[in-house]
């Protein structure tokens, strides 16, 4: 092994102690589920709590990512909002009792009391996924624990409108503006999620398996328990009927961009067409014919200002 590969290698390994060592890990091994657990996949709940060992170890790349954007963006807006409590900065917790007695403990990212909100960050790989089908089940499951918890404990005023909101972020850089969604507190969540946490609850209770809400395929990828919780199972999604409705949106997602990029190739050759040896500005835009390899390209672009 070179130098080049000992240090790569050094480096991968720093992440990952780093990432097993953080509280969330820590807290998931104790058997302990918090607000993120919520919402994803019960069968893996069921192993948290059983303390089940994970049996594998996917690429923990974009949770070691989120986690860096997460203290950096709290501290931007600590800066700018000094009454908001952040979760790496200030260390807040609080804890939802469910109308089933479970209680759900967390460190919510943003509490902002001036606006009576909880904001949690998200961070993804590009927007479109999240600007079709807005917050997943486990990102709003999530954020309405934590203002939950915050109502129960006095920090959110529930006379007045409560807030819960996710702030999206693009780990890619290719967007740089956040996706914000902001909603109001919807009590009737509160009931959604505690017949998914008892669900959870009968299965340790009774020795049984829960629902493996996320597809093999997806889980394979994923999941640090895939082994232990699918290795010994009859893998029947092989070219079977796709039902789970996010890989059938993904499907829809799909079709839709190649779609898209036909209609829009047709639509950039008949507005080439149209601009033959045009150069100029218009209020928004620059023209210009280009010569790239021999060939003469149109190109145009955001006018500067």
């Amino acid at each position: 092994m070179n130098l080049n590969e000992i240090v790569a290698s050094d480096v991968s390994l720093a992440l990952y102690d780093y990432m097993e060592g953080s509280a969330r890990t820590r807290q998931s091994r104790e058997g302990r589920l918090g607000p993120s657990d919520i919402g994803f996949c019960r069968q893996k709940a069921v192993l948290v709590t059983r303390q089940v060992q994970p049996t594998d170890h996917p690429p923990n790349w974009s949770a070691a990512v989120g986690t860096a954007i997460h203290s950096y963006v709290e501290a931007a807006i600590k800066d700018l909002h000094p009454t908001w409590g952040m979760g790496s900065i200030d260390n807040i917790k609080t804890v939802a009792t469910l109308p089933s007695g479970a209680e759900i403990g967390g460190h919510p990212d943003i509490v902002a009391p001036d606006i009576n909100a909880v904001l949690d960050i998200k961070t993804v790989n590009g927007f479109e996924w999240t600007r079709r089908n807005g917050p997943s089940q486990s990102h709003l499951y999530q954020r309405h624990l934590y203002a939950l918890g915050l109502i129960q404990d006095g920090t959110l005023d529930s006379s007045k409108d409560v807030l819960v909101g996710n702030i999206f972020l693009d780990r890619s850089g290719a967007q740089t503006e956040p996706l914000v969604y902001i909603d109001m507190f919807d009590p009737d969540l509160t009931a959604e999620i505690d017949t998914w946490v008892s669900d959870v609850i009968y299965a340790v209770k009774n020795g049984e398996d829960s629902a493996r809400d996320i597809p093999a395929a997806v889980c394979e990828k994923i999941c640090e328990f895939f082994t232990v919780c699918r290795g010994g199972l009859e893998d029947n999604d092989s070219d079977g009927v796709i039902t789970d409705r996010e890989l059938v949106e993904a499907v829809r997602m799909y079709v839709d961009g190649r779609d898209q990029e036909s209609v829009g190739k047709q639509m950039k050759k008949e507005a080439a067409s149209r601009l033959a040896n045009v150069s100029g500005v218009t209020d928004t835009h620059q023209v210009r014919w280009v010569q790239v390899q021999g060939n003469e390209r149109l190109d145009v672009r955001s006018k500067r200002s």
